[in-house]
């Protein structure tokens, strides 16, 4: 009775050691969670500092001193271009992302006892303390800063946050709580991609500098994003870079884009319902070419020297034209001036005449990357416009603000 009395106590006294050794790792985490939070919010606070295309490298280079443990150099670096990433981990986050004890004892065991698993008992132990812990309001999380430099001065900078969580996501869960991740980023960019549609995207015709949206498929995750150009106005990246940095320690879960970035998701839904794409392209205007200019691969022009269409069964009117290239503009490698080529038209297009002739000379424009690959530009069908000193004029005006026009291309 004696011996009983004593392994009651003692297996008493474990579960009271046990479940104060839990209390004190989730207190000792949540306290480590708010100074997290605090470094998240003062690297948050200097990113948004930053104006492009007027911060100098060396400002930046200054202001960014306090996070030399946690950044890195992308290569090449040099006077020219140069980019830095810092990249900010919760104490769990980093724990996991690391080969940590539990992954080291599975292989242990899978090793000494001759054992074949995919997931051994150890790291399924580690999901299951993941899992209590996210479920006592713990949040894994990682924050990622960069910033980019041309010439001497600040061209680029961006932000993310990830945050691991266990809860209902009404998009996709429905009342069954899964765990997942809530994504927010916001980072510049040289320009959009344009490869060549009928018309632009509704949401540049509203504001060309700046898109805001989420990614069409996003497996297990809720995710919102900001991209915006250097010639975005500094009030709207300003007010577009607001995160709600909270969502890193409050005991309800974050669970959607407007959680964590509330006054992109804001706008986001205010012009949801007029940024779809209409019956009919927009009239051709200057801002409308630049942008084109701007968001292009690859840009030249060219005069029709033969002319002809395919009219096939199917109803798609294939239309060819002989050109004599005149100019590269931006891109267009596999291209070279004064050469004749074949080219297929892409009819029906913004800013299009209605009718090309022999002798017209155009502007070409698209492209899915800057490519060399010769085959792959004489395959595409190519957009284009009216080669004027107006249409000349607008185009190089929104190359000058694509920075990356400029690189070389591989």
């Amino acid at each position: 009775m004696g011996r009983l009395r004593s392994a009651g106590k003692l297996a008493l006294a474990l579960l009271v050691s046990l479940c104060a050794l839990v209390l004190l790792a989730l207190v000792v985490a949540r306290v480590e969670q708010h100074f997290f939070r605090k470094r998240a919010m003062v690297l948050l606070s200097q990113v948004q500092s930053i104006e492009l295309r007027k911060t100098s490298w060396q400002e930046a280079q200054t202001q960014f001193q306090r996070w030399v443990q946690d950044r890195t150099l992308d290569e090449p670096c040099d006077p020219h271009k140069c980019s830095v990433q810092i990249t900010l981990n919760d104490p769990v986050e980093d724990y996991l992302s690391n080969r940590n004890l539990f992954v080291k004892l599975d292989d242990y065991f899978r090793w000494r006892l001759k054992l074949s698993y995919d997931t051994g008992p150890f790291v399924r132990l580690e999901f299951w303390l993941l899992r209590v812990y996210m479920r006592m309001g713990g949040h894994p999380a990682r924050v990622i800063a960069n910033i980019g430099m041309r010439d001497g001065i600040v061209w680029s900078k961006g932000i993310s946050v990830a945050i691991e969580t266990y809860a209902q996501a009404d998009q996709w869960s429905g009342t069954q709580p899964f765990e997942f991740t809530l994504f927010a980023e916001v980072n510049s960019r040289p320009r959009f991609d344009y490869f060549g549609d009928r018309w632009l995207s509704s949401q540049l015709m509203l504001h060309p500098n700046y898109a805001i949206g989420r990614p069409d498929g996003c497996e297990i995750c809720v995710m919102g994003w900001v991209k915006f150009t250097p010639y975005a106005a500094p009030e709207d990246v300003s007010r577009l870079m607001q995160l709600n940095l909270s969502c890193l320690t409050q005991w309800h879960p974050c669970v959607t884009q407007r959680d964590i970035m509330p006054a992109a998701w804001a706008q986001y839904v205010s012009e949801h319902s007029r940024t779809y794409q209409p019956e009919q392209p927009p009239a051709c205007s200057p801002i409308i070419v630049e942008i084109l200019g701007r968001d292009s691969a690859n840009i030249a022009a060219g005069e029709v020297v033969r002319y002809h269409e395919n009219f096939y069964s199917n109803g798609y009117d294939k239309v060819v034209a002989t050109v004599r290239v005149l100019e590269r503009l931006k891109g267009m490698a596999a291209w070279n001036v004064g050469e004749i080529r074949d080219v297929t038209l892409r009819t029906g297009t913004i800013c299009a005449d209605d009718k090309v002739h022999v002798g017209s000379r155009l502007i070409f424009y698209g492209g899915f990357d800057r490519s060399n690959d010769v085959r792959f530009h004489r395959q595409m069908p190519w957009p284009v416009i009216p080669m004027n000193d107006s249409n000349l004029s607008f185009f190089r005006h929104g190359i000058d603000q694509d920075y990356s026009a400029i690189d070389k291309i591989e």
